[in-house]
Formats: C-alpha cells, structure tokens, sequence
C-alpha cells in the first residue's frame, strides 16, 4: 500500500522525469534563438538555463521530502552530473556545441533550487495542491 508520502514522492519523481526530458528536447533543438539582439538572446538564454536546472533540482529534492544533508548532496550530484550529460548530449546536435561554462551556470540553478527547497519545501510551495 503506497502511503500519502510516498505518493507525494512518486508524483515529484515523475514530474522530474519529464522535466529532465523537457530539458534533452530542447538540447536536441540545433537552433533556440529567440530573434532578439544577441545580446539580450545571450541573457535570455543563460537565465533560462539557471531557471530550468533550479526546476529539475527543486522536484528531484522534493522526491526525497528530506532535508537530510546526504540527500540534498545527492540531489545536487545528481543535477550538476545531468548538466554535464547535457552538455555533452549538445556536441553531436548539428549547430549546438557543449560548453562547459553553461554547467556553472545550470550549477547557479541548481543552488537555487536547493536553496528554494529549503526555504520552500513543496508542503509550503503547494499546501492548496498538496494535502
């Protein structure tokens, strides 16, 4: 019999699934340009890498419901690892190339997304949805 917790942790899980499925979607994009001046393309799409690994960090943290410092160091392995595999995922994409620098800059969101967790556990974040 699966518990109410384990439920919660079920959902979170799969919503991290499919949101680190978005994310290899959209590295398997060649182009993501938004049509705006490079220099505000650049910003639009450096920020959209901290938002979308703060996400996946904040639902796989939520997965665990602990905040138990070994867990919430395995989250943060796990996501900076899957930044790194991301990166590499671009290199065989025809016109992306992997950049080492975009896996500080997803680790920037995957430190938000811890600090979010702590400071907005999803009992918190979601108590209308969560119950």
């Amino acid at each position: 019999m699966v518990d109410k917790k384990q439920k919660k942790q079920l959902i979170f899980f799969s919503l991290a699934v499919l949101w680190g499925m978005l994310i290899f979607y959209l590295s398997s994009t060649p182009n993501l340009s938004s049509g705006l001046p490079s220099t505000y393309d650049l910003i639009l799409r450096k920020t959209a890498h901290v938002v979308v690994f703060m996400v996946l960090t904040y639902l796989i943290a939520s997965s665990f419901d602990s905040h138990n410092r070994r867990y919430l160091l395995f989250v943060i392995v796990v996501a900076v690892v899957y930044a790194f595999i991301d990166e590499l995922h671009q290199v065989f994409v025809v016109t992306r190339s992997g950049n080492p620098t975009d896996i500080i800059i997803d680790s920037v969101g995957v430190y938000f997304g811890i600090w979010l967790y702590k400071h907005q556990p999803p009992n918190k974040l979601f108590k209308k949805f969560i119950k």
